[in-house]
């Protein structure tokens, strides 16, 4: 295991999901070789793009499956024709190591099957590069040489995707016009493709078989199965990363008014579902400014690793503990999920100390995750809820040195927000329904101090003090007022935007009673 908790920690090391060490390849090298890379691109809106709220549940994770599923068939396919050998397959992303030296013409003609297809059958919203990069057994040396070649393989990939889709090499019109479609005739989910089987199109047909195999007892599936009509006879085993985890009710998918109604702690819940989406702080630069790039042993192990967290570690973790749960996405170093609404402000705590558990060694401690959490209504559109996330982990991004969270439209650090939430853990001990009016009044002083702390404030901003002082007289027993006033007078001081998110919680959670 010493690969292994060279980066990680050891107490995480499981053999079921995660690698001892990186993969020797050695034995393949020589002088004239190539590394091909392939990238499915437009992730989100292949999955999300056009799609109903009525219809989410039952593709969702079939559409994230099919790009995981796409990734593998056209990685077999290119080794089964340039005699490659697969190094890695992971996030709609895979590299191949073929023992010649591959022509631009061979990967011309491969790029044009696969625009064909996506062009033809998802009007190029979506789509998978191929580059080359020409390489000798050298350039695997550990230290600079193989650092140099990450570096040469990471510029063509995102080189390519610029030229996505080349138009001008294409053999017929790009966008062919089909006049039969109507409101009648269009396909009610992906709101693109015509009605083929009386009821959807032939890929939303397909994502509806898949998200039922993905529950079910089906172990394998072909290329055929899935529409994939470019490459032969080929099968990919329905594996746990590809089936995931999405919650279950009677052995069928969980619609999102279902999985929203799954609070079983309150007698009026608020049937609201919590979306969120994670992914680590600067992993390229760290990559590049770390000795994980100094051979290729040690890029497999991290790489590999950091997937089978999210893909499976993570997962397990939902099934086990947070059962009520949709993961669309898990992989990478990113993931997207949707639950309950408190179910999944708790899975976001618990995935943030787990991957910083994960990570807490000398040679990956300065890895952190940051999040966007929204909480809506299971009838608001799905692709809403993809971008408004969407932005929510951009703006934790925005923050210096990261490893922050962003949700009620506040974007603290992780740090400061947990610290509050324990020490704010008093004020869900306050009963009746007379303190309603009291949180919010405690939101609106938060807002002062918070433009006070700014440098973007008026001068009844900092009447926050006495209006608190005021408000915790009226509305608290005698026995508690004294603690209380110390405790929300300093946090709302020093931490106004982290206790305004954290009196948000309590507030949402009161209105279940």
């Amino acid at each position: 295991m010493s690969e292994f908790k060279k980066y990680f920690n050891e107490k995480f090391f499981d053999k079921t999901i995660f690698k001892e060490k990186g993969e020797n390849i050695d034995g393949l090298l020589s002088n004239e070789m190539s590394v091909i890379c392939g990238d499915f691109y437009g992730i989100q809106k292949f999955i999300f793009e056009g799609l109903t709220t009525k219809h989410a549940a039952k593709v969702l994770r079939a559409k994230s499956a099919f790009v995981d599923i796409f990734t593998r068939v056209v990685a077999e396919f290119l080794c089964k024709k340039l005699k490659g050998k697969s190094l890695s397959t992971n996030a709609g992303k895979f590299e191949i190591l073929v023992n010649s030296i591959v022509e631009n013409k061979q990967i011309d003609e491969i790029q044009k099957e696969l625009d064909n297809y996506f062009i033809k059958n998802f009007y190029g919203i979506s789509g998978m590069s191929i580059v080359s990069v020409n390489c000798k057994k050298g350039d695997f040396e550990p230290g600079e040489p193989y650092k140099a070649l990450r570096d040469k393989i990471q510029k063509a990939v995102e080189t390519k995707k610029f030229s996505k889709f080349d138009l001008g090499k294409m053999d017929t019109s790009v966008l062919d016009y089909n006049k039969d479609i109507t409101n009648q005739t269009l396909c009610p989910i992906c709101n693109m493709r015509k009605i083929s089987d009386g009821e959807n199109c032939k890929f939303c047909s397909m994502f509806k078989n898949l998200g039922s195999w993905l529950v079910g007892n089906k172990d394998e599936v072909s290329a055929k199965e899935l529409n994939i009509d470019f490459c032969g006879d080929i099968t990919i085993k329905l594996d746990e990363k590809i089936k995931s985890y999405v919650a279950k009710n009677n052995h069928e998918i969980m619609s999102f008014e279902e999985l929203a109604k799954t609070d079983k702690d309150s007698t009026t819940p608020l049937n609201a579902l919590g979306v969120l989406k994670a992914d680590v702080d600067g992993m390229g630069n760290f990559i590049k400014g770390s000795d994980i790039t100094n051979c290729f042993s040690s890029f497999d192990l991290f790489s590999k690793n950091i997937d089978a967290f999210f893909s499976l570690y993570v997962t397990k973790i939902i099934e086990k503990e947070f059962p009520n749960t949709y993961v669309v996405f898990a992989g990478g170093d990113d993931l997207f999920i949707i639950g309950e609404w408190k179910s999944a402000l708790n899975l976001a705590r618990k995935i943030k100390t787990e991957f910083e558990n994960f990570v807490k060694d000398k040679e990956t401690k300065d890895l952190s995750i940051s999040f966007g959490v929204a909480i809506a209504k299971p009838s608001t559109p799905v692709k809403y809820l993809a971008d408004i996330t969407e932005e929510l982990l951009e703006k934790s991004k925005s923050l210096n040195g990261k490893n922050a969270i962003s949700m009620f439209n506040l974007s603290v650090k992780w740090v400061n927000y947990l610290n509050t939430l324990e020490k704010l853990e008093k004020l869900k001990k306050l009963g009746g329904d007379d303190k309603t009016a009291f949180f919010y009044r405690l939101l609106d002083l938060c807002d002062m101090s918070a433009r006070i702390q700014d440098g973007d404030f008026t001068p009844k901003d900092s009447m926050w003090r006495s209006k608190l002082h005021y408000s915790i007289e009226r509305n608290i027993k005698d026995s508690d007022k004294k603690e209380l006033l110390e405790l929300l007078n300093t946090q709302i001081e020093q931490y106004p935007k982290e206790s305004k998110m954290v009196i948000s919680e309590i507030i949402y959670t009161r209105r279940e009673k």
